[in-house]
């Protein structure tokens, strides 16, 4: 009897084991929280990576166009500046040569200038030279337009001006023309250049050109074939105001 209740005892005294969840739960809770927050930070820094990369590859292919059109843009810019840099220096040559060109016209104008000088002072020392027309130049212009240049000359041993008036007649069989000139009166000493336009009437053709000189001592008649020229394209002034040749009885 003893025996039995001594086992009893025995028993009763022992403790009861509980489950494992049950002890365990907040490990287990614990591990679960921790793997899902592992997972879905992986998954976000996984998204985000993968959102970097395509983000990158346009940005990338972006900025290839832009440099693209930089290089293009800097391409046109360089063959700008060659080109503007080879204008340069042609324009310096020309510049230079110009120059070169101008030097030489200006030692070659005062030399003639002096030879005019030193014939002009032997002419006075041989007698002179009386009024004469040196050069008559006509030349034609669009519309049946002409423009002259007629040069007086002369050279007085006593150094005096010569003084008068010109006329310029159109001479056609029977048919003279009056040239109508703005300034018809000379007054020099050894040289003057009479210029002007006029219009020549249409169906007249002059056969010659005759400039008298009156009011000297001796008045000048000088009579010049007519001979056309190729019309000069881009005249100075307006047609319509060069005046018209007027018919006038010889």
């Amino acid at each position: 009897m003893q025996n039995t209740d001594s086992n009893t005892t025995s028993q009763s005294n022992e403790p009861v084991k509980k489950p494992f969840l049950e002890t365990n739960l907040p490990l287990v809770i614990g591990a679960a929280v921790l793997v899902l927050g592992s997972g879905f930070i992986g998954y976000s820094v996984g998204h985000r990576q993968g959102l970097t990369v395509v983000g990158y590859d346009a940005d990338a292919e972006q900025l290839v166009e832009v440099v693209q059109k930089q290089k293009q843009t800097l391409e046109g810019l360089n063959k700008s500046m060659n080109t503007a840099v080879q204008e340069r220096d042609v324009a310096v040559s020309n510049s230079n040569d110009l120059f070169t060109a101008l030097n030489q016209a200006k030692d070659s104008e005062t030399q003639a200038r002096s030879l005019s000088a030193l014939y002009r002072e032997i002419l006075r020392q041989r007698g002179g030279l009386s009024l004469t027309v040196q050069n008559l130049s006509i030349k034609p212009l669009p519309e049946n337009a002409f423009e002259y240049q007629l040069d007086l000359v002369q050279v007085s041993p006593s150094k005096r001006n010569t003084s008068g008036e010109v006329a310029l007649h159109l001479i056609q069989g029977t048919e003279v023309l009056v040239v109508p000139m703005e300034d018809k009166n000379f007054n020099f000493d050894e040289y003057e250049r009479l210029t002007g336009r006029w219009t020549m009437p249409k169906g007249f053709t002059p056969q010659f050109v005759e400039v008298r000189l009156t009011g000297t001592n001796t008045p000048v008649i000088k009579r010049f074939s007519w001979a056309k020229g190729n019309a000069v394209e881009s005249p100075s002034a307006n047609i319509s105001e060069i005046p018209q040749a007027e018919a006038n009885a010889q």
